[in-house]
């Protein structure tokens, strides 16, 4: 899981099931045009995430962040399966 400002905002990790495994990674908010993506290591996978996340919030602004993330918040809280 990828944070930024203490809010959960995406994900890296390696997809072993792929032939040769390789590294993916995603933007979270639900937000069309979320950027997503594959590398080869770890470190260009960190790279590509933070150049698409910099540039996905410039293009989205704080507004359209704010209400996803709301949505996300609202969604992931921890009692929602609480009977």
């Amino acid at each position: 899981m990828v944070f930024g400002d203490g809010q959960l905002i995406g994900g890296i990790r390696l997809a072993h099931e792929r032939a040769p495994a390789v590294w993916l990674w995603n933007v979270t908010p639900a937000i069309p045009s979320a950027p997503f993506g594959e590398a080869t290591t770890l470190e260009v996978a960190k790279q590509r995430f933070s150049a698409e996340w910099e540039a996905f919030k410039a293009k989205c602004g704080p507004e359209k962040l704010a209400k996803a993330f709301a949505e996300m918040n609202w969604a992931n809280r921890p009692d929602r399966y609480r009977w």
